[in-house]
């Protein structure tokens, strides 16, 4: 698997979070994920606390064994702007999910996932030029 995404732009106004996600009372978030063969997906999202790059196991128990969260972006700075991000996917994957089972061989899917469940707070952010790009192909998400 040789995969990226490259998110064209996105703007995020409204974090759903104060406070670090990385934990169940704490876990609202806005994000990207791509979906893998292997039942794992890796979600890409922008913190109000963690460092950009910082990764992790979903704290859910239902999600615990299937997913895994990446920080893209961190803190206020930006908020409320168009900004652009590239990912590489196949990068990512051996990172942070060398040791989560069988690698994965091909994406699935990609969806978006805005969660406000614990904080009920408000969260808003929308994504626009979504692209995969795998061995010179090019999807065209959204």
């Amino acid at each position: 698997m040789r995969d990226g995404w490259r998110c064209g732009r996105w703007i995020v106004e409204n974090l759903p979070s104060d406070i670090r996600e990385d934990s169940i009372p704490s876990h609202d978030y806005l994000s990207i994920a791509v979906e893998f063969d292997n039942g794992w997906d890796l979600t890409y999202y922008w913190s109000c606390a963690l460092k950009p790059g910082t990764g992790y196991i979903c704290p859910l128990p239902n999600w615990k064994h299937r997913e895994f969260h990446v920080v893209v972006r961190s803190g206020p700075n930006g908020l409320g702007e168009w900004v652009a991000d590239r990912r590489d996917v196949y990068d990512d994957t051996q990172h942070h999910m060398k040791d989560l089972g069988p690698a994965p061989t091909r994406i699935v899917r990609v969806w978006f996932i805005g969660n406000s469940t614990f904080q009920r707070r408000l969260g808003k952010c929308a994504f626009a030029d979504i692209r995969l790009k795998s061995k010179g192909d090019e999807i065209v998400v959204l």
